[in-house]
């Protein structure tokens, strides 16, 4: 064994000394060993933990580098003053802004060289004033300093306050007070304000109104409009009011502090004088117009009376906005009327817009042919300027006795029955009828309960105080006259303008429905007390309708229709018929029309809420209580 392994051992170090001769000779490296893994783990992360050195590092060096750009960026800004004030600082009434030093020290000095040191602080109160001359202030401004304060606006602060500053001047106004700057003496102007204020009391006065000059002497028909008139001068009163030193003090300082030299100082008020009324000063001193008037039937014109005087709601104005103490000059003229006696018999009413007569035999009553006469007297010769607006109730008025007003047969709640004033719906009916055929526009109208006998379906027009009126506006460009006339159980009505129409019309009415009345039959004795006999009518029927109302409108030359519209609808009532039926075995005669006076025909005029088809709970009271008393 041990012969062997000394062979092997020699044949080793052999080859060793063998490979050693041979790298000597060909510089050749030895042979590389295969790493164990170990070996391979270690390398990795070698590798890896010299990465993580390397990013850090580079991390770092941005980091510094972006520092050390904003820091450069910040010493740069610092190092960018342009040396001039910021924008919109402002001192004595001047902007300051985007100047240099001495371009403000400048631009001040022309603004204050001229005040505080040359002129007076002038200390307004609503009656008085008094003065503070520079030689006794000795107000002298040190527009160096001022400037100086303008220029560190945003200059001389902390970093976050310069910046503030910086960015409030874009958009902001700065404004540097004068005060500190401003060389007074404080103790004078104090002690005379303290002394004016104790020296100084108000007493409240009236205002006071004196008219100047004389009345000009004049014809209604035609004044001397060019002669020279008079003046009224209102004088405004002055408040009684107090002084208060301190305040007083503090505005004048306010003032110096704002180059401004004068003050308008409104003491607390104690009594307020009263405000003149420019209405009761017209009354008083004036004379309103009075419009020219036409008579409907003669024609005969009364003239205009001018007015004299001033326009009152200019005035009242011009007191209103009045200061305490001013004097208001006024002219007084002349003033014309809204309506001469020339524009009534030359220039308006001449052509007949619409006419229309209609008639009531039926219902032909002493009563009610004295109401319509009232009726028509209180509406004729009305005239309706362009604009204006009509209505039938507030022109009549109330339908009293005291005016003249009588009973006549009517309709109330569905009965027949004596009304204060029936019949008027008659004048109201040809009125309507009128201003539909005049064109004009229609605000109101309210057709009866039942249908009438003296005017077409649909062209009736109920009135009733306080519930049911006819109004209507004057739509056209020039004034309108009213002319209507009564005569027994006969209305007309005429309603003159000027026609500037383009066009004719014609009303054309529609029925929708016809509600037939039936019979109703009243059982009595043939021995009843009224001794009607079988077959007697008592009410008569009346026939209900729903009607339509067109307006077409035909081209004057050519005849064609141009327009058709719906004017109103109307709805009537039926009315059924009541007739007496004798307690017989015996057919029933053929009902016959009454003679009795007991039963009179009227027709179906609704001066009163009643005429409509659907009387309420309201008007049932109503009529019980009248027929009570």
């Amino acid at each position: 064994m041990g012969k062997y392994e000394n062979t092997r051992g020699m044949t080793d170090r052999e080859n060793a000394e063998v490979e050693k001769a041979f790298r000597q000779v060909t510089n050749a490296s030895p042979s590389p060993k295969k790493p164990t893994a170990k070996q391979i783990a270690a390398r990795k992360k070698a590798a890896q933990n010299r990465k993580i050195a390397i990013i850090s590092i580079c991390a770092v060096i941005l980091v510094l580098l972006i520092g050390l750009i904003i820091g450069m960026i910040i010493y740069s800004n610092r190092n960018t003053d342009d040396g001039k004030i910021l924008d919109n600082v402002c001192a004595g009434g001047v902007n300051l802004g985007g100047m240099t030093v001495e371009e403000a020290k400048n631009a001040l000095h022309l603004a204050t060289d001229n005040t505080f040191s040359a002129k007076d602080m002038v200390v307004k109160l609503p009656d008085t004033s008094f003065t503070l001359s520079p030689a006794d202030t000795g107000a002298k401004l040190d527009v160096d300093a001022v400037v100086e304060a303008a220029y560190n606006y945003g200059r001389t602060g902390t970093e976050a306050e310069n910046k503030q500053a910086q960015n409030n001047a874009a958009t902001t106004i700065h404004t540097i007070a004068l005060l500190p700057y401003l060389d007074l003496d404080l103790r004078y102007i104090q002690s005379t304000i303290e002394d004016f204020c104790n020296s100084y009391s108000s007493t409240m006065t009236q205002p006071t109104v004196l008219v100047r000059g004389d009345r000009p002497a004049y014809d209604p028909e035609y004044p001397d409009l060019p002669a020279v008139h008079q003046t009224m001068l209102i004088t405004m009163g002055t408040p009684d009011y107090k002084l208060a030193a301190d305040d007083l003090y503090d505005c004048v300082l306010d003032s110096y502090s704002l180059n401004e030299l004068t003050v308008s100082y409104q003491a607390p008020t104690l009594t307020d004088p009263d405000i003149p009324s420019a209405e009761a000063l017209f009354n008083e001193h004036c004379l309103a117009p009075v419009d020219a008037v036409i008579d409907d039937v003669t024609f005969e014109v009364t003239p205009e009376i001018y007015g004299y005087g001033f326009d009152i709601e200019a005035v009242q104005k011009l007191i209103d906005e009045a200061e305490y103490g001013e004097t208001i000059e006024i002219t007084l003229d002349f003033i014309m009327p809204d309506i001469t006696a020339k524009m009534l018999t030359e220039d308006l009413f001449l052509d007949l817009l619409a006419t229309f007569t209609c008639d009531n035999p039926s219902g032909n009553t002493a009563g009610r042919n004295t109401n319509l006469l009232l009726s028509c007297e209180a509406i004729s010769g009305f005239v309706l300027k362009a604009g204006e607006e009509f209505s039938f109730n507030q022109v009549v008025g109330r339908l009293t006795a005291e005016k003249g007003y009588q009973k006549a047969p009517g309709f109330r709640s569905g009965v027949e029955t004596d009304i204060l004033g029936a019949g008027v719906s008659q004048t109201a009916s040809a009125l309507y009828y009128c201003a539909l055929m005049s064109d004009l526009e229609i605000l109101e109208r309210h057709n009866n309960g039942y249908a009438v006998d003296y005017i077409g379906l649909g062209l009736d027009a109920c009135v009733n105080w306080g519930s049911q009126d006819l109004r209507f506006r004057n739509n056209t460009s020039s004034p309108i006259r009213i002319v209507a006339m009564a005569d027994g159980s006969k209305v007309t009505i005429n309603i003159f303008g000027i026609d500037e129409r383009e066009y004719d019309l014609e009303l054309r009415t529609e029925i929708i429905a016809q509600h037939d009345p039936e019979t109703v039959y009243q059982v009595m004795d043939k021995n009843n007390v009224m001794g009607y006999e079988d077959g007697r009518v008592l009410i008569s029927g009346i026939t209900g309708y729903d009607v339509k109302v067109y307006m077409d409108k035909l081209h004057k030359q050519t005849g064609v229709l141009t327009s058709s519209d719906l004017v109103n609808s109307s709805n009537y009532s039926k009315r059924d018929q009541k007739v007496v039926q004798i307690e017989s075995d015996e057919p029933i005669s053929d009902p016959t029309d009454p003679s009795d006076p007991i039963t009179p025909s009227v027709p179906a005029d609704a001066a009163d809420p009643s005429a409509s088809s659907d009387p309420g709970v309201l008007e049932s009271i109503v009529t019980f209580f009248e027929n009570l008393f």
